[in-house]
């Protein structure tokens, strides 16, 4: 029985800082950091501030990086856009009242942090950093005596101010004790009133609470009222003209740039279908992927009568007895659109394969059934268990469908895209644009997949010509194209099904989702999905948590849990729910693991089988380099893995990085000669974009010679722009493999330009044509040498994976991205500690710390004298400790009424050796 989270007396109140919006926001409003209390609403620094910043971005020139954060709420392009924008009154207790001499209106004053840059400067010494923070001044306007209204409209210079009883005069100024006083006597005086007390505005300004004001703004991005704010800006678009719908469009995206909770992008999408026509809905939900992803589901949900679904005969075919009443649950449903969630260790993938055999002797006729898996690896094992069922990856079956529509695109990588539509179309400006937005999909930027979707959406046709004259595509574009096309694509047989299953589905994009949820509707299938989105780790290639849990709080699909975990011992459970209890993603099931064994943990069994080794450290620097060594040789090794060795158990080690996974292989080879030390972690691949960059630059040294000359050019062209066409430039390992691969491409294709050489020089051919050959083989050459190097290290990778997982070789190193799904005897973890630990590293580690079976070893360090991990640990131990005393006392009760004695006048030695009647 697991641990009741709740008695743990940890003080984990959750609390919303400046660093919701940036890391660099450091300081709490007093005397330090950023943000601290000499913090006065004043432009000091050289910043020059963008008057509208909508997108929260990372640039860096030579030293200096420049941040700009988004603060507010609501954009400023939207309130400038919008007349009949409405703002809050401000805050009774928090405005600044402007005395005027006017008999008929009063008049207030505040601020709202609207947007901030940060500048920081590596040349100078010591580093210079400067803040600018750029505020939205509102001064509201009040008839005498009315009753104050919660909201106020923008006073524009269409605004009546004869008929309006409250109005509110926006402005955006960097520097406001400067030039507050002034813009409101000026704006004051425009309308015939005069202020009078405005001498005071400098004192208000100098107890403004700078470092309060944006967390009260994080606080609002973190809850529903973010939504409440999107939602009276819709209500405010009474007559919405294109500009309007525009700004609303860039306002729906502007939400992409931080994490906002679910239900509030459900409410959202209520004001949206509800305050427009389904087509101009439609239209402002392709703007957020969240809300695409919400009004997905309310289409699919309206039609879920019709969806397929299970109908068993009767009486039902009997289940496995093996299986739990969890399981038993999940396997039999007959409903339509099903969501399992399954913890850690609780047999999603056995629960998939009954599912299956349970609907083939239901009557369903296996070649109607399809999974989907997120590896290759884990479709070809249902493959194996039921040939006869379709099981592929997403990435494969949406390819499979593309490539039946478009079979002259070969999957190329986005450099290489890039390069192309640079070659091909220099100076369309559509193209250009492409090419921005692919580049943004590549570097992973916020909202760049919802950009690159409605881009392709809006020059749809010009996009596919563009991607026909270079034959070219990606993954990424594959399915937003499927997506645009769904309706008029031609798919092969051997995707069609009419019950779909979805393994892993928490690794899916959110794109991904939107696309199976469009696909479901279109043929009418059911839909099984198993997941959970705790376990997200692959946010780098756009999988998001938040995708399943707008699934989870839909209410469109029936929800299951397998909270029975059949890997590990409670002991080890009651310390991950712990970190599982911290998780955003688990806020709505609230999963907590329990293990399949009866066996009641103590302090003692709970201490022993989850080990905690804390390292206070000054200072972070050198810990890996000096430190970490030692500590594994002289403590880890002989206390905790000589013991596991001995006892003919399995040891992983798991780390967050690469550097801290080699440091650990590199010391235990060293330790245990005799053993081998296998490791998971993967090969990269790294696609080359070598040729195309060498045509985008220097095609036209190329075209300067005749052709018998070409191929030197470019072999020696190549050669002498190495700094210009790599990233590496003075690594030789680099540079010898550009070589490498220069020499691969004439060896393999020399006797084919020789030949069309000799076509030029008899005449059979123009030599125009002849360049546009050579250019077009070393873009098909770099296209297949991508596709091959990436199938070659795919292999690769997977075979020495399924080697070392088969022969149970007794020391494992990986990353714990390269453990998922994976079970060991053991575990070794290095967990570096972090009060401001993001939500991905924490699902990163609740994932190592649920990997081993018997027992692991937590290495723990940082900079904090007393970490939440050592008060976890020491509190888990205490309340095991109140429960075996609660234990002891009801046993010692339940010995004394056998007895009939009173229990209070009773000691433990009268009562031992009395069994505990089973009623009890």
């Amino acid at each position: 029985m697991p641990l009741l989270l709740d008695d743990l007396d940890l003080t984990k109140t959750k609390k919303v800082d400046a660093k919701f919006f940036s890391s660099k926001l450091n300081g709490s409003g007093k005397k330090t950091g950023r943000l601290h209390q000499g913090l006065r609403p004043l432009d000091t620094t050289s910043i020059e501030t963008p008057a509208r910043i909508e997108l929260k971005t990372t640039t860096t020139q030579h030293d200096i990086t420049v941040v700009t954060v988004p603060l507010a709420g609501i954009t400023r392009r939207a309130l400038e856009t919008l007349p009949t924008a409405t703002l809050p009154t401000p805050d009774v207790d928090e405005r600044f009242v402007v005395e005027t001499d006017s008999d008929d209106w009063e008049a207030v004053f505040d601020m709202t942090p609207q947007a901030l840059v940060l500048r920081e400067d590596k040349s100078s010494k010591p580093i210079k950093h400067e803040l600018t923070i750029q505020y939205r001044t509102e001064l509201v306007l009040m008839r005498v005596g009315m009753i104050e209204p919660e909201r106020v409209v923008r006073l524009t210079e269409d605004t009546n101010l004869a008929v309006t009883d409250a109005a509110v005069i926006l402005d955006w100024d960097a520097s406001p004790m400067e030039t507050a006083a002034g813009a409101i006597s000026l704006a004051l005086g425009r309308l015939g009133i005069a202020a009078t007390n405005l001498n005071a505005l400098d004192a208000w300004m100098n107890e403004y609470p700078i470092h309060d004001r944006i967390v009260r703004l994080a606080e609002t991005w973190s809850s529903e009222a973010i939504a409440a704010e999107v939602d009276a800006y819709i209500a405010d678009v009474t007559f919405p003209d294109k500009e309007v719908l525009n700004a609303l469009a860039i306002q729906l995206r502007y939400l992409e740039n931080y994490s906002v909770p679910l239900e509030a992008y459900g409410r959202i999408h209520r004001a949206l279908t509800a305050a427009f026509d389904s087509d101009v809905a439609q239209v402002l939900a392709k703007q957020n992927l969240n809300l695409l992803m919400n009004h997905t589901l309310a289409g699919l949900d309206t039609i879920k009568p019709q969806l397929a679904r299970l109908v068993p005969p009767d009486p039902p075919p009997a289940l496995p007895e093996y299986l739990s009443p969890q399981q038993v649950a999940c396997v039999s449903t007959t409903e339509p659109l099903v969501m399992v969630r399954a913890g850690a260790g609780t047999g999603k993938s056995s629960t998939i394969i009954e599912r299956i055999a349970h609907l083939v002797a239901c009557g369903v006729n296996p070649v109607d059934i399809t999974v989907l898996s997120f590896t290759n690896a884990a479709a070809d094992n249902i493959k194996e268990r039921n040939p006869d069922v379709g099981s592929m990856t997403i990435a494969a079956m949406i390819n499979d469908i593309y490539q039946l529509n478009h079979s002259g695109h070969d999957i190329s990588s986005i450099d290489t895209i890039i390069n192309s539509l640079e070659i091909f179309f220099p100076t369309d400006q559509v193209a250009a644009d492409f090419r921005a937005r692919l580049l943004d999909v590549d570097k992973n930027k916020i909202g760049a997949a919802t950009s690159l979707n409605t881009f392709v959406e809006r020059h749809y046709d010009r996009v596919m010509a563009m991607l026909d004259a270079i034959g070219q595509t990606s993954l990424e574009l594959e399915i937003i194209i499927c997506y645009q096309r769904i309706d008029e694509m031609v798919e092969p047989t051997h995707v069609a099904c009419r019950h779909l299953i979805i393994d892993e589905v928490q690794d899916n994009s959110v794109f991904e989702f939107i696309y199976m949820l469009k696909y479901v509707a279109k043929h009418l299938q059911s839909l099984y999905i198993v997941g959970d989105a705790s376990q997200t780790l692959f946010e780098f290639r756009s999988a998001n948590p938040r995708a399943l849990n707008t699934l989870e709080g839909s209410g469109v699909f029936a929800t299951y849990e397998l909270t029975t975990n059949y890997r590990s011992n409670q002991e080890i459970l009651d310390f991950a729910n712990v970190v599982l209890s911290e998780l955003e993603t688990n806020q709505l099931a609230q999963i907590q693991l329990r293990a399949n064994s009866l066996e009641a943990p103590t302090k003692a069994s709970f201490e022993e089988k989850v080990r905690l080794d804390y390292v206070h450290l000054p200072q972070m620097r050198g810990f890996l380099s000096n430190e970490l060594s030692p500590l594994l040789a002289n403590r880890v090794l002989p206390q905790y893995v000589d013991p596991c060795l001995a006892r003919g158990e399995q040891v992983v080690f798991l780390a967050f990085s690469r550097r801290e996974v080699a440091l650990m292989q590199a010391l235990l080879e060293s330790r245990y000669p005799d053993r081998h030390v296998a490791s998971l972690v993967s090969e990269r691949v790294f696609a080359t974009d070598i040729f195309s960059k060498y045509i985008k630059f220097f095609w036209n040294d190329v075209l300067q010679v005749p052709p018998n000359n070409a191929t030197f050019v470019v072999t020696q062209g190549i050669r002498d722009n190495m700094e210009k066409l790599t990233k590496n430039v003075g690594n030789p390992k680099v540079e010898r493999a550009v070589l490498e691969l220069v020499s691969k491409w004439w060896l393999e294709n020399g006797a084919t330009t020789n030949a069309w050489v000799n076509l030029v020089h008899q005449g059979s051919m123009p030599s125009t044509e002849f360049f546009t050959r050579l250019r077009d083989n070393l873009l098909a050459f770099e296209i297949a040498q991508n596709a091959v190097k990436k199938s070659l290290t795919d292999a690769r990778n997977r075979a020495r994976k399924e080697k070392n997982l088969g022969e149970k070789v007794d020391l494992v190193v990986s990353t714990i991205h390269g453990v998922k799904g994976l079970e060991f005897d053991n575990a070794v973890i290095l967990h570096k500690d972090d009060k401001t630990m993001a939500q991905d590293v924490r699902r990163l580690y609740y994932v190592a710390f649920t990997r081993a079976k018997k027992t692991e070893y937590v290495l723990s360090y940082g900079t904090t004298d007393k970490p939440v991990i050592v008060s976890t640990h020491e509190a888990i131990g205490n309340l095991l400790v109140e429960r075996e005393a609660q234990a002891a006392e009801r046993e010692k009760h339940a010995r004394a009424l056998a007895l009939g004695i009173d229990p209070d006048l009773v000691d433990d030695e009268e009562t031992a050796g009395v069994p505990v009647p089973q009623s009890v």
